[in-house]
């Protein structure tokens, strides 16, 4: 295994712009951004989110809008009216369970609906600084090609070998950095494993090299 304090200070040296500390965002901000960012690029989520929110702030608010309104203010991060859907049923949960106000635990949040194991995690280590790794596709992807996980582990066992040897006060370094990794560099098809920073301590560049003709 390739050690995670050389990863960690490589992603330093490369991304020194990464912020190391979780945001002071409003959770259910996090919440509803993350559903919205679900199969879609960051640009389409965020003119989402801001739409949304210029229009309804608080689960209360949107719940007053009928579903061709919600619909309409989340087009563009695709998939609207699923997520339009999700979104209703989330904000109803969380006034009739939650009080309004989004839970700060894991469980919680991953009875809501739309809210699988990244959300939760995003909303945990974003907004109530639980030391925790979000895995999306472009973390699950580099942390296995580096060989900090097995090749065959799912983005749960991805998850826990992080949190095994990522100190807890670079976790969330850890996912943003790797994350532009993924979107970068350590792409699903056609990796860019030449430039790639992290090409010193990866794996799956090495093997590539050694199968090359």
């Amino acid at each position: 295994m390739p050690s995670i304090h050389r990863i960690l200070q490589t992603l330093k040296e490369t991304y020194p712009d990464t912020d190391p500390e979780p945001s002071t965002e409003d959770p259910f901000k996090t919440l509803i951004s993350c559903i919205l960012s679900q199969r879609t690029r960051d640009t389409n989520s965020e003119k989402a989110t801001n739409s949304l929110f210029n229009a309804a702030s608080t689960p209360e608010e949107i719940l007053r809008l009928s579903q061709d309104e919600l619909e309409e203010l989340v087009k563009s991060s695709g998939f609207y009216r699923q997520k339009a859907r999700h979104i209703a049923e989330t904000c109803r949960g969380l006034i009739d369970i939650h009080g309004g106000a989004v839970p700060g635990d894991r469980e919680s949040l991953l009875r809501l609906p739309g809210v699988g194991p990244k959300t939760a995690d995003i909303v945990l280590s974003h907004s109530f600084n639980v030391r925790t790794v979000p895995v999306d596709v472009h973390v699950w992807r580099v942390t296995r090609r580096l060989g900090l996980a097995p090749t065959d582990a799912d983005h749960e066992e991805v998850k826990k070998a992080l949190e095994m040897i990522v100190p807890d006060d670079h976790k969330l370094f850890y996912d943003r950095a790797a994350l532009r990794i993924g979107k970068m560099y350590c792409r699903k098809t056609g990796p860019r494993c030449g430039p790639c920073p992290l090409g010193p301590h990866c794996g799956y560049k090495a093997n590539r090299e050694i199968s090359a003709p």
